[in-house]
């Protein structure tokens, strides 16, 4: 018997196009097998017929490749935008639902029920604010410990429950909330081209192996080697494994597919909508929760101006004296409350003679509505003039026509706390300091209070607070503020950063920028 003689195999990489790279390996998968079979002497019945045996292998094997050549090269699979779309936005409200409930769960936490303390979480940002103590409380108002714990509690209970119905005039979803996707890579022949070659490996592997070991000198297992090798059972099914996978290959189910690639999208993108829906209530509630604590601050701040709760004998003498004040409930003819005709996004006149910086009568924006519990209701308005949105909107955040026709949240949120201090103080007081020393009275008629956070190149917001019943009787303004219920008007004037002041500021003063330092720039 001859020597067997040696022959190449396929060793698993792929060259050229890929079609025509697994037609290559076909070939040299089935180059190598005849050859085998060729050169096996066939001068005994016992060989002649195992290896005329073996003959339905590499038929089988030729009859993959030719149905491999009729399967596609590329095919383009599209998923479905619509499904991942919805399930995807069902995630997001799902996640946000969830974290949403946490946060008011924390709420505990941080306003306990019977116990007269806050505990500011570590998230929150309140430079320039304290909350103090119950004891630091009660020392600065002079009040009992009983009357200290009741006080606190009553204000602390409070802002937690404008916390909540902020949480929920936000909404318990949010809709409107857009989030991107990632498309992955998804090329289904490629990714079966890539089995159908290992399939092929596999086998070439296989039959090299044995190859090598029939190739060997002992002569008392060479006959077993030369068995192993030529196991058509074995290789048969192996071939038929290859034959149906390139049968598959040639006739793809693009439905299939499509629902497939639509799932691995969805599984893509689902964690990044879970954290962004996190990261979407921990970003809205911060801003609540930042902004009543702050209200808060300032309440605790302006307590000792006009106690709620003092000592009884200061009870009683404040409620005989109030019981001879007409209380401003805002009522109509018969005594009966008036309905608020006021929201958000109307508009209101203003009349230039009661509000001279607007030079003739304007119609100005409602920013927004507070109602407190005595009746008071407050009213933002823009009362901005086209200079002073001029120097607005220098600052980041207003890079398009679009933002420009906006107001930053950061200062829409102060306007709103401002509001919520005005209607739930005593006094009506904004809760902030008087912004400029030397106001242009002949335009600017009524106290400039003003604002700016703790950061670098900080913003700042400047404002008015005008109480109905002291604005002219003439006043057309006057008329139908009353007419509407507001009892209190917020005049927001302008906003500016650190860098931008000194221009805003000239707008307000008598003098120009280079006397703005001296009157409030830079404070």
């Amino acid at each position: 018997m001859s020597e067997i003689p040696e022959h190449s195999y396929y060793d698993g990489e792929l060259s050229e196009s890929e079609k025509d790279s697994v037609c290559e390996i076909f070939g040299t998968v089935i180059n190598f097998l005849e050859c085998i079979y060729e050169d096996v002497p066939k001068d005994s019945s016992m060989f002649k017929d195992l290896v005329e045996k073996y003959k339905p292998v590499i038929d089988m094997l030729k009859q993959a490749r030719d149905v491999y050549g009729q399967s596609p090269e590329y095919l383009e699979v599209c998923y479905d935008f619509d499904e991942v779309s919805s399930r995807l936005r069902e995630e997001f409200n799902k996640e946000y639902k969830t974290s949403l409930d946490a946060f008011i769960s924390s709420l505990d936490k941080i306003f306990p029920a019977k116990i007269a303390e806050v505990n500011v979480p570590k998230y929150c940002n309140l430079e320039g604010y304290k909350i103090p103590t119950v004891k630091k409380f009660q020392r600065n108002n002079n009040l009992s410990p009983d009357d200290a714990d009741s006080g606190y509690m009553q204000l602390t209970l409070e802002t937690k429950r404008f916390v909540i119905d902020r949480i929920y005039k936000k909404g318990s979803t949010s809709s409107s909330v857009e989030f991107g996707l990632s498309r992955p890579e998804y090329d289904p022949v490629c990714k079966k081209t890539h089995h159908l070659v290992d399939l092929l490996a596999n086998f070439s592997i296989l039959k090299a192996d044995e190859l090598e070991a029939m190739s060997g000198n002992e002569s008392g297992a060479r006959m077993e080697r030369i068995e192993a090798f030529f196991n058509y059972e074995r290789d048969l099914e192996l071939a038929k494994t290859i034959l149906d996978y390139a049968d598959g290959m040639r006739d793809l189910d693009e439905e299939l597919l499509a629902r497939e690639y639509t799932e691995i999208v969805f599984e893509e993108n689902r964690p990044n909508v879970q954290t962004f829906a996190k990261s979407v209530v921990e970003e809205k509630m911060k801003s609540i929760l930042e902004g009543e604590l702050k209200v808060l601050s300032e309440k605790f701040t302006t307590y000792k101006v006009a106690p709620e709760i003092a000592s009884k004998s200061l009870r009683k003498a404040t409620k005989k004296k109030r019981s001879n004040k007409p209380k401003p409930t805002i009522e109509n003819g018969d005594s009966q409350p008036v309905k608020i005709g006021l929201k958000a996004g109307d508009t209101v006149a203003l009349d230039g003679e009661t509000f001279p910086w607007l030079k003739e009568n304007s119609i100005v924006n409602v920013l927004h509505i507070e109602r407190g519990g005595d009746g008071t209701v407050v009213a933002v308005v823009d009362a901005r003039t086209e200079e002073a949105k001029k120097v607005e909107h220098k600052m980041t955040g207003y890079e398009n026509d679009e933002k420009k026709r906006d107001i930053l949240p950061i200062i829409k949120d102060k306007l709103t706390m401002t509001a919520k201090c005005v209607a739930t103080s005593e006094d009506k007081s904004v809760g902030l300091p008087i912004g400029l020393n030397n106001r242009l009275k002949e335009l600017y008629p009524f106290i400039i209070y003003a604002w700016k956070d703790q950061t670098h190149n900080a913003k700042r917001v400047y404002m008015s607070k005008v109480s109905i019943e002291d604005m002219p009787n003439e006043s057309e303004a006057k008329k139908s503020l009353q007419e509407v219920g507001v009892t209190e008007i917020v005049l927001f004037l302008g906003a500016c950063d650190k860098q931008n002041q000194e221009s805003l500021v000239a707008l307000f003063i008598d003098g120009d920028s280079r006397d703005a330092a001296k009157y409030g720039a830079g404070v």
